[in-house]
């Protein structure tokens, strides 16, 4: 992220990118060059959507008043939401967080508030667009990101432009099947991807075997900080458990990732959440699944990179569709 002093507001180089998503809320004021200036976040404890629009509303309000600018020099505001969205039509199709958010008209009712275009996408689509226009995908035109946490999204570049789909729901990386038995994902299907790489896939996957763990084993994993994602990657290769289930992450993580590339002949991958926390070595070992596993023509052509933008990515994203949507609204 950079940071520094907001240039001539009375400029139209300026846009709001908001996120609202398992971490909270978040709004961030930021330029045309991928530059975020100044930005506020709360903890979202809204119980209706209503709620949590005027919350978001009200972080906007804050950041413009303490920098001491109008909303009429806003150019608009983009909005990363944390689950399905029809953006064509500006529609939280639905949360998996908040109830009441089915097919909520979250850009009417805050262009509504605010009178200047709103543009709403899914958070890792947003997070996507920030990698490919000033991240790690700068120079792609055929990009895959996928987004590793609690839950697992992801996005599809193909010749520069985000891929929908028909049903809105391209890019839901996270329900790839990879298995044809596995565990249930949070969709109610067997195998995806998610119930496999997700953080709490991992962190449950590795409680699984502590069950059949030795006493002394049990008690030593259960010890304060208790299981976590870094301690499980942590302990690879002095740990059996550990490193049967970091295997099978990479694995079931580089089976889907070869199987998009195969079909798409992506020129890029780039890699978000965890795989910043866990570094180099598990984007290394993900690259050399894709190898392995991918049409050697496309495999050779793909580069594998971590997120450079880490968690401003979504919010990176939301304010270059903020000046997209100013611009073909102007």
């Amino acid at each position: 992220m950079t940071t520094g002093n907001i240039p001539d507001s009375s400029s139209s180089n300026l846009a709001i990118g908001a996120e609202i998503g398992s971490r909270g809320l978040r709004a961030v004021i930021g330029d045309d060059k991928g530059h975020i200036l100044d930005s506020i976040h709360a903890i979202d404890q809204s119980e209706s959507p209503l709620a949590t629009v005027d919350g978001i509303c009200q972080l906007i309000d804050q950041l413009l008043d303490r920098r001491h600018i109008r909303i009429n020099d806003i150019a608009g505001i983009g909005i990363a939401f944390g689950g399905p969205v029809d953006t064509n039509r500006g529609l939280i199709i639905r949360s998996h967080r908040t109830p009441g958010f089915d097919h909520f008209p979250m850009a009417g009712v805050v262009e509504e508030r605010f009178g200047i275009p709103v543009r709403v996408e899914n958070d890792a689509r947003s997070a996507a667009v920030g990698e490919l226009r000033y991240g790690s995908g700068r120079g792609s035109r055929n990009m895959i990101y996928l987004q590793l946490g609690i839950g697992i999204g992801g996005a599809i570049i193909v010749d520069g432009r985000i891929v929908h789909g028909t049903s809105m729901t391209a890019g839901e990386l996270g329900h790839m099947a990879v298995s044809t038995d596995g565990p249930r994902c949070s969709c109610g299907k067997p195998g995806h991807l998610e119930a496999y790489a997700s953080e709490t896939a991992i962190v449950e996957r590795m409680r699984e075997r502590l069950i059949r763990a030795t006493p002394p084993e049990t008690a030593r994993w259960l010890a304060s900080p208790g299981v976590t994602l870094r301690r499980i990657f942590a302990a690879y290769g002095t740990d059996d458990d550990a490193t049967a289930v970091v295997d099978e992450t990479v694995q079931v993580v580089g089976l889907a990732l070869a199987n998009l590339i195969t079909a798409l002949n992506s020129d890029t991958v780039v890699l978000g959440g965890y795989a910043l926390e866990i570094g180099a070595p598990f984007v290394a070992a993900v690259r050399a699944k894709i190898r392995q596993y991918a049409f050697e023509a496309a495999a050779r052509r793909v580069n594998v990179a971590p997120s450079d933008l880490a968690a401003d990515a979504a919010l990176i994203g939301a304010i270059s569709l903020a000046f997209e949507s100013a611009e073909a609204s102007s």
